[in-house]
This record gives structure tokens, C-alpha cells and sequence, in this order.
């Protein structure tokens, strides 16, 4: 990971590059040999038999594999087929371009413009691709599966509110007067200002924050900046679907609960 901006830059994911990463293996090796198997012949698959977004899903799954340790012990032969799995095949060769690709459109801007540049060619660079590379460039590079397994990013779009709320922050903190030439934070500055200016004070707390790919953190930017911030969704199951589907258009509304009469001596408290 590398940071385009001291001040809550967005941040390029690469795809981790040492093979077989050293965390405790599981021992069914029997298990995961048969997965290994799998996966690499789908990734490797030219028939047709499986589909590209298959054999794109069997890539990535084998990525995370990797980078979580769960390929040690699974053989010389296998990770041979692993480099060629992620420097041979079509599949392979493909994501290896697009993130090479990306991360020079990135870093050039970050050199040319600093972070507010280099947020708007991540943008653009991932807007100028074919959706299918967009697909491959997103799931095996900007959302790839770090060490432990996880994924920064729920989907695309939240990726993409991400990026939007990198901007909205790193423009508040340049227009601020914290910012120096090279777009790193002055301290100094930053904390005076903090002292007398309330929203600075939260818009610092935030852009020093870790999580700053977090789906809270990029709520809380939006909120503090006026944005519109990413909308929680509840998904109704199959049985609440056709409950509601069932019940009358113009079925009246319960009735409120009666307010408590009110004691002499109660205390009521309410928790902001």
C-alpha cells in the first residue's frame, strides 16, 4: 500500500508478489491440493467450458490463497503452476498490465499534481477501461484480499464514495492552509488551526484516522462535508417479500401506544 497524501490520500492495493505467504499452513494438505487443482484448471480453462468471469473469480480466489498462507505445503509442482497461473495465463498477464497500468497513471499524477491529481487519475484511469477490465482491475488489484483474508471495499461503488470522500478531504485540508509543497500535513499548523475552528478539529481527527477505506470513515467525511452519505440497504427475505406483497394497499397503520400517565417523583432519562 502506498499513501498519495499525508493528509487521508487515497492509496493504490497492490497484488502481493511473494508467493506463499508465511503464516501457518492448515494441514489437509489433501484438501487444499484438490482446491488448488481446481481453481488453476478453471483459471487455465481455454475450452469455454468456463466462463470469464469464472475463471476471473478463480484468480482472485487463488490470490487470497496465497496471501493467507494457505498454498504452503501444497507442493513444488503447484506453485509452479502458480507462476504461471499469475504470469502466464491470459487471465494473468491481463491483471498484471491493468495494475502496472494504473499505478503509473497514479503515481505520475501524484508527481505532477500531488494527491488532489493523483485522486482524479484513479478515477479517470479506472473510467477509461472496458467494463470487463474494470471488473479485473477492481477484484484483483483495488479490492484484492490482504493478509488475513479481507477486502477494504464491499463493491465498486464503494470504492468509488471512497475516492470521492479521499477528494472531498484532501481539498478541505489544502484550502485550510495545512498542506505543504510536497502535499504532506504540517502538524504545526494543523493543530493551531484545530484549537479555534471545530469543523477543522473533526475534518484532522478524521484525516488521521487509519481505516480511511473504512465504509465508516468515508460516512463520517460525507456527513461532515454535506455529501450525500453512502445509504445503509436492508434486504427483506423471500418470506417478508410476500408478506408485504400480501397485505392490503390501504391497511391503516397500528395505532401509536398510549403516552404513560405521568407519577409524581419519576424521573425520565434520556440518552442522547
Amino acid at each position: 500500500m502506498s499513501d498519495v497524501s499525508a493528509t487521508g490520500g487515497a492509496y493504490i492495493p497492490a497484488i502481493a508478489t511473494d508467493r506463499y505467504a508465511a503464516t501457518r499452513a492448515a494441514p489437509d494438505y489433501g484438501a487444499r491440493q484438490q482446491r488448488f487443482d481446481d481453481l488453476a484448471a478453471t483459471v487455465l480453462d481455454t475450452s469455454g467450458k468456463s466462463s470469464d468471469d469464472q475463471r476471473v473469480q478463480a484468480y482472485e480466489t487463488l490470490h487470497s490463497l496465497s496471501v493467507t498462507g494457505q498454498l504452503i505445503g501444497v507442493g513444488d509442482d503447484r506453485a509452479k503452476v502458480y507462476d504461471q497461473i499469475t504470469s502466464d495465463s491470459d487471465v494473468g498477464r491481463r491483471a498484471q498490465a491493468l495494475q502496472q497500468q494504473f499505478g503509473q497513471a497514479v503515481n505520475g499524477a501524484v508527481q505532477a499534481g500531488g494527491p488532489q491529481a493523483a485522486l482524479k487519475a484513479v478515477a479517470s484511469s479506472f473510467d477509461a477501461l472496458s467494463p470487463s477490465d474494470q471488473n479485473l482491475l477492481f477484484r484483483t488489484t483495488i479490492n484484492a484480499a490482504d493478509r488475513t483474508g479481507a477486502k477494504p471495499y464491499a463493491d465498486v461503488q464503494a470504492w468509488r464514495d471512497n475516492v470521492d470522500a479521499q477528494q472531498k478531504m484532501v481539498g478541505f485540508m489544502k484550502s485550510a492552509g495545512v498542506v505543504t509543497g510536497n502535499g504532506a500535513l504540517d502538524q504545526k499548523a494543523a493543530a493551531a488551526k484545530a484549537v479555534s475552528d471545530p469543523k477543522f478539529a473533526a475534518a484532522l481527527r478524521l484525516s488521521l484516522r487509519r481505516d480511511n477505506n473504512s465504509s465508516d470513515w468515508t460516512q463520517a467525511v460525507m456527513q461532515l462535508f454535506g455529501g450525500n452519505a453512502p445509504k445503509d440497504t436492508v434486504q427483506l427475505s423471500d418470506a417478508a417479500k410476500q408478506y408485504l406483497s400480501a397485505a392490503p394497499a390501504n391497511a391503516a397503520a397500528p395505532a401509536a401506544p398510549a403516552e404513560p400517565a405521568y407519577t409524581q417523583g419519576s424521573i425520565i432519562s434520556r440518552t442522547a
